[in-house]
C-alpha cells in the first residue's frame, strides 16, 4: 500500500492510498522505435480493436474495419451490437451489450474463453460468425487504462460443428423414424400416417404421400397431413378416400419417371396451379404455398410412389438440406410398403394354396415352410369355427399342442367376456358374407393365464366364379406386453389424479382446522380487547380484525377450491354454479352463462370430479390467457355419457400438435385436463386460433366408470 498524488478523470489531483491490482500486468519500459506502427498491425489477420477507459475507440486495424466497417460517430460500446449488427446465436436477437468482452474487459474482469457472435449487417439475412476476446490494459498506477479485442472469423469451424449437430439430430429423428414404422408392423395405413405426419412435422409443413397403382399409369393418395389446422379440413374434403388422380401432367408425374427429386424454392402461384392438381386450388388460395419439395419413394422394385411436401406461404423455402433428410426418410419408407405389399401377398399366396385343390409338391413345400417358420400364429377354421389346423408360433402361444386343439371351437380357448363377440362375428361371415374381420381379443393359455392377440380373419372362398366360402385363416399376433404396459400407464395415470385429489383434500382440512381456527380465535380475542383500549387503540384494532377477516375468507376460498364441498353434496351442476358465482364476485367484467343439466349425484363421483376440475382449469386460463368478456359453459349427460363445453369470446391461441408441447413451454393446464378426459376414457379437444374465440369439449363415459365403481 503506498499514498500517490493520482489525477482523477475530472482533472483534479488528489492524495489518496489505494491498493496496486494484483492482477496488471507488470510494467516493462519500451523503448520508442519498439513500439509497432499501424502498418505492423495492418499486416495481421485477425481484427484488432482498442478503446481507451471511456469505451471511445482508438484504433482499428484495416482487418477489424473490413469486418465491422468504419467507426463514424460511434460514441460508446453499449452502441456496437446496434451499430456493427452483432447477435446472439439464433440471429435474431442483438448481443446484450453489457456482456460484450470489452465491456467486460473494462470492468476489469478475466476474459478465459473469446466468445462467440453472429455479425449480421444490414441487408446480410444469413449473417457470419465471428469470435471476440478482450484483455484489459492498466497503466501504471494500476488503473484500468483502456481495453483491446481481438476478432477472428469462426464461421468455417461454426458451419462444420452445426452441421455435425444438424446430422446428429437429423441421425435421431431417423432412428425414431424408423423405430416407429417398425412398431407399424406391416399395416399399410398406419405406415403411411406415420410417414405423412412425420415429415409435417420434421420437415414442415404440408405432407402428401401418393402410390402407384398396379399398371402405373395412376396415382391414389393414401396419407396427408397439414400442421395448419384449416390446411387439414381443406385437404379432408379434397382427398376423399380412394381419391385417385392422373400423373402424367404433373410435377409428381417428372419425379416418378426419372426417379430424381424436384426442389422449387419459389414458385409463382399461377405457375404452381398449371403443374398441380385443379383440386389443390382452393387449398393454395386459403393457405398458400411458398416452396415445393417432392421426392420419389424408391424400393427394391424401383419407384413405388411419391412424398410430396409443401411450406405455406410466408414460411422459409426448402433447401439442400431438407431434399436429403426427406430422401433418406422415403427410402425407409419404400422399403417399409414394399415389406407391407409382401405381407399382403404372403397372406394372398396361403389363402390360395390352402383353396387349392392340386399343387406341385415345392410348392406345397413352401408353403409348409412358411406356415411353420413364420413367427405370427396362424389358425385355420371350418365355417362352423372349428380349428383344423394350426402353426407352431399359435401353439406356443397358448401352450396347447397340435392334438389338442385341432377339432375345439376357437372360442374355446377365448376369455368368456370375448366369446360373444366372437360369435357375432362369425354370424356376419355366414350371413352378411364378410370377407374379413379384425378381432382383439384375450385367450386362455394352457397355464389360465391371459394373452392379449390381435387376430385378423379372414374367409378363404372356392375362386373365380365361385365366391362359396370354403375355410377361415386367422393370423393371431400376440399384444400381451403391449396390454400390459398400457394398463400400467393407465394405472399410473388414475394413482397420480387419486394421489392429488387426496393431497388437496388434506390440505384443505389443514387450512380449516389450524390457521383459520387460530384467525377465529385471534378475532374473538381482538374483539374482546376492543372493549378495553383506549378509542384510538380500538379503531386500529378494528383495522387489524378487518384485514384478518379478509385473509380468512382468502383461506376460505382456496379451502373451496381444493376441496369443493358442493361436488360431493349437492352435485356438479351446483358446484359449477357456486364456483361461477365466485369467480363472477372477484371478476366482474366477465359474463358466465350457464346452461347446466339437473345431475343430482347421478354421475359417478370420479366422472363429477374430473369435469368440475376441467371447468376449473378452463376457466382459470380463460381469465389468465384469453382477455375475454363472455364464457358460455354447457353440461349435459345422457344414458352413456356426459358433455362439458366452455366457449370464451377471448383473443384465442394456436393449438398445438401434441400437448406435451404446452408442458415443455410449461403450461400445465390443459395438458391436466386432457389427462384427467383420457384416464376415464374420455375425448378432450380443444378449437381456436389466434383472434378467434375457443371451444373446449369434454365427453366422458360415466356408465362404464358407474360400472366399474
Amino acid at each position: 500500500m503506498e499514498e500517490k498524488s493520482i489525477m482523477t478523470r475530472s482533472g483534479k489531483t488528489t492524495s489518496k492510498k489505494r491498493k496496486s491490482n494484483p492482477t496488471a500486468p507488470s510494467l516493462v519500459n519500451v523503448e520508442p522505435q519498439m513500439v509497432p506502427s499501424p502498418k505492423v498491425f495492418d499486416a495481421i489477420p485477425l481484427a484488432v480493436i482498442s478503446v481507451d477507459w471511456q469505451g471511445q475507440i482508438q484504433y482499428m486495424n484495416k482487418a477489424a474495419k473490413s469486418m465491422l466497417g468504419e467507426p463514424d460517430g460511434l460514441r460508446s460500446l453499449e452502441e456496437w451490437p446496434q451499430r456493427f449488427g452483432l447477435y446472439l446465436d439464433d440471429g435474431l436477437i442483438p448481443y446484450p451489450a453489457e456482456k460484450l468482452p470489452l465491456v467486460r474487459a473494462l470492468r476489469g474482469e478475466v476474459i478465459p474463453e473469446a466468445e462467440e457472435i453472429i455479425l449480421r449487417k444490414e441487408g446480410d439475412t444469413k449473417g457470419l460468425w465471428i469470435s471476440m476476446s478482450a484483455e484489459t490494459l492498466w497503466d501504471e498506477n494500476g488503473n484500468i487504462d483502456g481495453a483491446i479485442a481481438l476478432l477472428r472469423d469462426i464461421n468455417y469451424r461454426k458451419e462444420i460443428e452445426l452441421s455435425r449437430e444438424k446430422h446428429a439430430k437429423r441421425t435421431e429423428l431417423l432412428y425414431r423414424f424408423s423405430r416407429s414404422v417398425a412398431e407399424a408392423g406391416n399395416d399399410l395405413n398406419a405406415i403411411m400416417n406415420l410417414v405423412v405426419k412425420f415429415t409435417a412435422e420434421a420437415i414442415g409443413d404440408l405432407s402428401v404421400i401418393a402410390l402407384l397403382n398396379a399398371a402405373g399409369d395412376r396415382m391414389k393418395v393414401d396419407g396427408f397431413h397439414d400442421m395448419n389446422s384449416t390446411g387439414q379440413a381443406l385437404l379432408r374434403k379434397l382427398f376423399v378416400p380412394g381419391f385417385e388422380y392422373d400423373h402424367s401432367q404433373t410435377l409428381g408425374g417428372s419425379v416418378v419417371r426419372s426417379g430424381e427429386p424436384v426442389l422449387i424454392h419459389s414458385i409463382p402461384a399461377e405457375q404452381l396451379q398449371a403443374v398441380t392438381l385443379p383440386a389443390l386450388r382452393e387449398y393454395m388460395d386459403v393457405v398458400g404455398m411458398e416452396s415445393i419439395l417432392i421426392v420419389p419413394l424408391k424400393g427394391r422394385s424401383g419407384v413405388v410412389g411419391i412424398i410430396i411436401m409443401a411450406r405455406h406461404g410466408g414460411n422459409r423455402p426448402f433447401n439442400v438440406e431438407d431434399q436429403s433428410f426427406l430422401t433418406d426418410i422415403a427410402y425407409r419408407a419404400a422399403l417399409a410398403i414394399e415389406n407391407s405389399r409382401l405381407f399382403e401377398s404372403l397372406h394372398a399366396e396361403i389363402t390360395e394354396r390352402l383353396s387349392a385343390k392340386q399343387a406341385l409338391a415345392v410348392s406345397e413345400e413352401r408353403f409348409r415352410s412358411i406356415f411353420e417358420y413364420v413367427t405370427v400364429g396362424i389358425k385355420v377354421l371350418n365355417l362352423e369355427g372349428r380349428i383344423l389346423q394350426t402353426n407352431y408360433a399359435f401353439q406356443s402361444m397358448i401352450g396347447y399342442n397340435e392334438d389338442e386343439l385341432v377339432g375345439n371351437y376357437f372360442y374355446r380357448f377365448l376369455h368368456p367376456q370375448d366369446i360373444q363377440r366372437a360369435n357375432a362375428l362369425f354370424q356376419d361371415v355366414k350371413i352378411l358374407g364378410t370377407s374379413a374381420f379384425r378381432f382383439e381379443h384375450r385367450a386362455i393359455h394352457k397355464d389360465g393365464s391371459i394373452v392379449w392377440v390381435k387376430t385378423i380373419f379372414t374367409v378363404i372362398r372356392k375362386g373365380n366364379e365361385d365366391q362359396t366360402p370354403v375355410f377361415i385363416v386367422g393370423i393371431v399376433e400376440n399384444v400381451t406386453e403391449q396390454k400390459r404396459i398400457e394398463a400400467e400407464m393407465s394405472e399410473l395415470n388414475s394413482r397420480l389424479q387419486s394421489s392429488m385429489e387426496l393431497e388437496r383434500l388434506r390440505l384443505a382440512q389443514e387450512l380449516h382446522d389450524s390457521p383459520m381456527q387460530s384467525l377465529y380465535g385471534a378475532i374473538y380475542r381482538i374483539e374482546e380487547l376492543r372493549g378495553t383500549v383506549n378509542p384510538e387503540l380500538k379503531e386500529a384494532l378494528a383495522e387489524v380484525k378487518q384485514q384478518i377477516q379478509g385473509v380468512l375468507q382468502d383461506l376460505r376460498a382456496t379451502a373451496k377450491e381444493l376441496r369443493p364441498p358442493t361436488i360431493f353434496n349437492f352435485g356438479l351442476e351446483n358446484a359449477i354454479r357456486s364456483h361461477a358465482n365466485d369467480v363472477a364476485e372477484k371478476h366482474p367484467n366477465l359474463s358466465i352463462r350457464l346452461s347446466l343439466a339437473h345431475d343430482r349425484q347421478v354421475l359417478p363421483e370420479k366422472v363429477r370430479l374430473a369435469l368440475f376440475r376441467i371447468f376449473q382449469q378452463s376457466l382459470a386460463n380463460v381469465i389468465r390467457h384469453a382477455k375475454a368478456t363472455e364464457v358460455h359453459v354447457r353440461f349435459s349427460f345422457d344414458a352413456e355419457e356426459a358433455h362439458l363445453e366452455i366457449v370464451d369470446n377471448g383473443k384465442g391461441f394456436d393449438v398445438p400438435v401434441n400437448w406435451i408441447d404446452l408442458v415443455r413451454r410449461g403450461h400445465y393446464g390443459l395438458a391436466g385436463a386432457a389427462e384427467r378426459a383420457n384416464a376415464l376414457g374420455g375425448v378432450f379437444k380443444v378449437q381456436s386460433k389466434p383472434g378467434n374465440s375457443t371451444t373446449i369439449q369434454v365427453i366422458i363415459p360415466w356408465k362404464d366408470s358407474l360400472d366399474e365403481g
